[in-house]
């Protein structure tokens, strides 16, 4: 019955899934002869169990859980493909996430919680905005989200453009670009362009039609080619991990913090660069695919990399990926679907860039 996932949460809520959707097995399975006869039905957690599955309360809340973790679940697949590039949809999957929840807990008191839990652990990316920049540059979404988003988001592209090209020359010219980009003029807005926003990469579609903004082209490439990774990769320095949790310095924390999350995500670099050169029929999301460990922490292999010279500017070149959406990926990323209009839910976004400005605090 157990049905695992990507990472030791996730199969707990897979799990429970499959349970919702063999909810009548159960319940004439704790009611048959053969439970009945059962030695673990006259014990007390026979009892328990029997009175857990015969509860509509039970089943409530387990259809709750399901519906709020379900949008999660996918984000989590997506991040963790190696099907397709997911720098340009994690921003789109966790607006996905979040409206699920608001439309599942109409009161805006519930639905918050709920949110301010999302916020807390997306906010230390903030200062990252290569994700934000994903979204921006990856036409199916942006032409499907409303101005005022644009407004706040351009910030965060700004970051890239600013940190990831240092010729103040091409700079403007990229700056420059994004209107022709946010008219859709030119080649943008043909109607061959339109619909391939739909079936095209979001990094082959700039390939294909940003040939009249090509600097925004180039550092539309470069971004929306970058994959995402799962931490059950990551084994960073065990050093640097005892030191985090042992010092009481806030500022020294931050520091290791940021440490262990270089040494993270080079060591999911070496891992995607090896799974790259294998047999492409793998299936990144599959249990069996994945290095066994207890936690993302592995105290047996150290890092191989030094953090010195690392940050996010770092960006990997590039690879070819000019293909169709294969039906056999797609149904996670077009589940994410089209449409963001809801300036409540982008409203965290535009305060963490007021916080980093100084201008204001959440």
């Amino acid at each position: 019955m157990v049905d695992l996932g990507a990472t030791r949460s996730s199969t707990d809520f897979l799990t429970l899934n499959k349970m919702l959707n063999i909810r009548q097995h159960l319940q004439s399975m704790v009611t048959s002869v053969e439970w009945m006869d059962s030695p673990h039905s006259k014990k007390p957690e026979g009892f328990s169990v029997l009175d857990l599955i015969g509860s509509e309360s039970f089943w409530s809340s387990c259809t709750l859980i399901t519906r709020l973790t379900g949008p999660l679940l996918r984000l989590l697949r997506i991040v963790g493909s190696k099907k397709r590039p997911a720098m340009g949809y994690v921003y789109a999957g966790l607006y996905r996430a979040k409206e699920a929840i608001k439309k599942e807990l109409a009161d805006k008191n519930d639905y918050l919680v709920y949110w301010n839990i999302i916020d807390h652990r997306w906010a230390p990316l903030q200062r990252h905005p290569l994700h934000a920049a994903g979204f921006y540059l990856n036409p199916r979404y942006f032409y499907a989200t409303v101005e005022d988003v644009h407004l706040h988001l351009r910030s965060l592209v700004y970051d890239c453009i600013e940190r990831l090209v240092p010729d103040p020359n091409i700079q403007d010219k990229i700056v420059k670009e994004t209107s022709s980009y946010q008219n859709a003029a030119g080649d943008f807005g043909r109607k061959m362009a339109v619909r391939a926003r739909d079936t095209l990469f979001p990094g082959e579609w700039w390939s294909t039609y940003g040939g009249g903004c090509p600097n925004l082209s180039r550092l539309a490439i470069r971004i929306l080619s970058q994959t995402c990774s799962l931490m059950s990769h990551a084994k960073p320095k065990q050093a640097h991990l005892e030191q985090m949790h042992e010092t009481s310095n806030s500022i020294e924390h931050q520091r290791l913090k940021d440490i262990v999350f270089l040494q993270s995500n080079l060591h999911l670099r070496e891992h995607h660069g090896n799974k790259s050169r294998d047999d492409g029929s793998m299936d990144p999301i599959s249990y069996e695919n994945l290095p066994f460990v207890k936690d993302w922490v592995s105290e047996r292999e150290p890092c191989l990399y030094e953090p010195a010279s690392s940050d996010w500017m770092v960006v990997d070149p590039p690879s070819s990926n000019a293909v169709l959406l294969s039906p056999q990926v797609e149904d996670d990323f077009e589940a994410l679907g089209a449409g963001f209009g809801d300036y409540e839910i982008f409203d965290g976004v535009k305060d963490m860039v007021k916080d980093e400005n100084g201008d204001d605090t959440l």
